[in-house]
């Protein structure tokens, strides 16, 4: 299976962690410059990155279990160099419900501050081991032309760790000048992971001349086929907009974020993942609702437009 990776130019905001059916799982064990292992501001803007999809996402992913001659093994580009040779994991297991995503710092060079992307695999073994209740997770068709689902599972992220790059990792405060959002970045970062730019069942809906036509993202753009970045084809056109609670905002999906903005994910993307095959609640839980409007300070948020050189991401 091939591994597609994608990047975004500048990045993010964070929340607490909170529950919902997938719980994605981060790994830092090639994590070897260190990025996040004494850096608790980072796994916190992480975390909160991470709940942003924990708390919308309601589908049940089967769990996978290797053993007694079943194999399924992962693929992987390595966080600390994504540019390098993937890393390769035989006999995995990964739990129901379960996204493990491997992260981690790298020199990513040029403007670039941060790469994400689903994981590949190879598989053996006995019976229906290999069949589509593993493979697609007890989901739909989430491969080749007709993909309708996407249920990966997991990947691997890695952020920019080099002098250059000013990071904001507060979870509670947007970046002053000259600073990139951590948790901006790590949204991003994740949407590629969870199949926005990078799934067949993505792909399924993308025409020749380079429009989003899921029935989601239409409805949410106005009735209109949304218009994507002619370079990749894998993220909304520059400056595409759309709204969070109500507030207009340029879509977390598009391929650029403004040194010194925090940028949230909006109507518009929730829309095209669920358009890939995500069920995607409405609003999170009333619970967790209360704790990302005290923690994110939504209730405050006013559009932001761009007045800086935008650094790039993939």
């Amino acid at each position: 299976m091939k591994l597609k990776t994608l990047a975004i130019f500048a990045i993010l905001f964070a929340a607490p962690r909170a529950y919902a059916n997938i719980d994605i799982q981060f790994d830092f064990s090639y994590d070897t410059r260190y990025f996040f292992n004494s850096n608790s501001a980072a796994l916190s803007a992480l975390d909160a990155a991470a709940s942003v999809f924990e708390t919308r996402f309601t589908d049940s992913l089967s769990a996978i279990n290797s053993g007694g001659g079943n194999d399924f093994s992962t693929e992987f580009f390595n966080p600390a160099n994504p540019s390098g040779g993937n890393i390769t994991l035989s006999n995995q297991s990964i739990g129901m419900n379960v996204i493990r995503v491997y992260a981690g710092g790298a020199d990513l060079g040029g403007n670039t501050l941060g790469v994400g992307g689903p994981g590949g695999y190879s598989c053996s073994g006995f019976g229906n081991f290999c069949g589509a209740s593993n493979l697609d997770r007890g989901q739909g068709a989430t491969s080749g032309a007709n993909a309708v689902d996407f249920a990966p599972w997991g990947g691997s992220l890695a952020f920019d760790d080099t002098a250059s790059t000013k990071w904001n990792f507060s979870a509670a405060q947007g970046p002053s000048s000259g600073q990139s959002d951590f948790y901006s970045v790590a949204v991003h970062e994740l949407g590629h992971l969870l199949g926005f730019g990078t799934a067949d069942s993505f792909d399924a809906s993308v025409s020749g001349s380079g429009y989003f036509t899921g029935a989601h993202a239409e409805a949410a753009y106005g009735g209109s086929p949304v218009p994507l970045y002619t370079t990749d084809k894998a993220h909304w056109a520059e400056g595409v907009m759309s709204t969070v609670n109500g507030t207009p905002q340029e879509a977390a999906m598009d391929p650029t974020l403004t040194i010194g903005q925090r940028k949230y994910f909006t109507a518009l993307d929730y829309a095209a993942m669920k358009d890939i095959g995500w069920q995607v609640s409405a609003v999170p839980e009333a619970e967790t609702w209360v704790m990302m409007l005290s923690a994110l300070g939504l209730l405050a948020l006013a559009a932001r437009r761009r007045a800086a050189p935008a650094a790039r991401t993939t």
